[in-house]
């Protein structure tokens, strides 16, 4: 971890579980409340992100993980790390766990995807969000589907699902400060205050 001042948020969660709602209502109420914040997401608006979001169906396996895996360190070099020296609190939709969900359902091994991912910025919250795989592969398919991994239909939501709650244990046993909610029929607004009250505690934590 680099000598920061700000703090780093992920939002996690399966396709359609409403995280980049999550990160965009929090993002707000976080700015309400004086505090300067960046959102942003991955992959990133960069060309290496672009690549890796676009290029899912040309790339596979190691090959797509390494993409991912450069946009996410150059993203960090890039956005977050000058952001959190400058004192803000990043809010990141997606991080390292979709690696380690997306890559293992596509192949790759798990030592493989954390060795990796192991230099990158490590985050003072990883909040993951899960629910019910029907309702969110629903809302997914509605938004559109723009990868193949959204294309496996339940069966694949179902092994998306389970691998999120495992990634969640994995990070606690790691010793990360994970925030791990279930959605159930929870409006976008509750989750976020849940998120937020997590959030403005860690922030409080940081001040004192």
């Amino acid at each position: 971890m680099t000598d920061r001042a700000g703090c780093f948020v992920v939002i996690e969660g399966a396709s359609g579980i409403g995280k980049t709602t999550v990160a965009a209502m929090l993002r707000d109420e976080l700015a309400h409340r004086g505090f300067p914040t960046l959102a942003t997401k991955q992959p990133s608006d960069s060309a290496l992100g672009k690549l890796a979001r676009q290029g899912t169906d040309e790339y596979r396996g190691v090959v797509l993980a390494c993409l991912v895996a450069a946009d996410r360190y150059y993203h960090v070099e890039r956005d977050i790390r000058p952001a959190l020296r400058a004192g803000y609190v990043v809010v990141c939709d997606r991080y390292v766990p979709t690696s380690l969900v997306l890559q293992r359902m596509d192949g790759v091994e798990t030592d493989f995807v954390e060795q990796l991912n192991q230099y990158a910025e490590r985050p003072d919250l990883t909040v993951i969000l899960t629910g019910q795989p029907q309702r969110s592969g629903k809302r997914a398919e509605d938004r559109g589907i723009y990868s193949r991994f959204h294309r496996g239909g339940q069966a694949a939501r179902l092994v998306e699902d389970w691998l999120y709650r495992d990634v969640a244990q994995q990070l606690v046993q790691a010793g990360y400060a994970v925030l791990h909610h279930e959605v159930t029929d929870q409006s976008a607004e509750a989750v976020t205050a849940v998120v937020l009250n997590a959030v403005t505690a860690l922030l409080d934590g940081h001040s004192g």
